[in-house]
């Protein structure tokens, strides 16, 4: 088992956010010796209700995401390194998510800005979008944070999509000698949790699961914490990763849907709108 990352797609939008994100890429394109590239997208511009246009408005509004683009191959050249930029005009997720098919990318890492609470849920919906319809992993790396993986935090649910995420978590952590909490959490409603009985069936049928992660662990050579927990699915996983110091979450997604049936609300949603924590979302299929 090894983590294998030929090409990393770094999206970048005008911002504080990006020499963050532009950092953290350039330390893992190093460690791993995978390819840097960058996507910036221009959001197409269609005129004010048709009732005048600017000629060359894509141009005047392209100009600081091409240089958002020369700004992160300044700063990869300064550490001897080559950055490919890619420069394209329309739907932000659309083109982000055509970049990733067609450079073939192994991870695309997308950086974002500290935000209100209601900035951060309309943000993560965004997300929720690209990650939706990305073919490979997404890295989301909030500003000013850090890539590191001595702790990883991944949640499992039993089925095969968190499976996967708990075999990546587990390559991360042979890679880069760290540790895996696998977290089960259980939602279930108040007035079910009340019969007798069913919080114990629950627990003893969410356990199996975390056992595979941690017998695999073992046989890695790998230190796996497994924890079952009551409550909130998003809301436990932030709080378990602030309460233990986790560096990264790792999270399994849905496979690819299309982008009008994201579900609102999904843990994945939530988890990176809300979170201060990296959050590596594993894609399967």
């Amino acid at each position: 088992m090894a983590v294998r990352i030929a090409t990393i797609l770094l999206a970048l939008a005008p911002g504080s956010a990006g020499k963050t994100a532009i950092r953290q890429a350039l330390r893992l394109a190093l460690f791993l010796k995978a390819e840097l590239l960058a996507v910036s997208v221009t959001p197409s511009y269609g005129g004010n209700m048709h009732r005048w246009k600017i000629s060359n408005a894509d141009e005047q509004l392209s100009e600081p995401f091409k240089r958002c683009l020369e700004e992160a191959r300044q700063m990869v050249a300064e550490n001897g390194q080559v950055l490919r930029t890619i420069h394209t005009v329309g739907d932000p997720v659309l083109e982000i998510v055509r970049t990733a098919e067609e450079e073939q990318a192994s991870l695309l890492l997308l950086g974002y800005p500290k935000r209100t609470r209601i900035e951060r849920i309309l943000l993560g919906r965004t997300a929720a979008k690209v990650i939706s319809g990305s073919p490979c992993d997404v890295l989301m790396v909030p500003e000013h944070a850090e890539v590191h993986f001595s702790r990883i935090l991944v949640g499992i649910d039993g089925s095969s999509f968190s499976m996967e995420a708990g075999l990546r978590a587990l390559e991360l952590a042979l890679a880069f000698g760290g540790e895996v909490h696998a977290l089960t959490v259980l939602d279930i409603p108040i007035d079910r949790g009340l019969l007798y009985g069913v919080l114990d069936e629950a627990r003893r049928h969410s356990f199996p699961p975390l056992q595979v992660l941690a017998d695999q662990g073992q046989r890695l050579g790998v230190r796996v914490v497994t924890e079952i927990l009551d409550g909130s699915p998003y809301a436990t996983i932030v709080n378990y990763s602030v309460e233990k110091n986790i560096e990264l979450i790792v999270l399994g997604s849905h496979g690819r849907a299309a982008l009008a049936d994201m579900p609102m609300g999904s843990v994945v949603e939530r988890v990176i709108s809300l979170s201060s924590r990296p959050t590596l979302v594993v894609k399967k299929g």
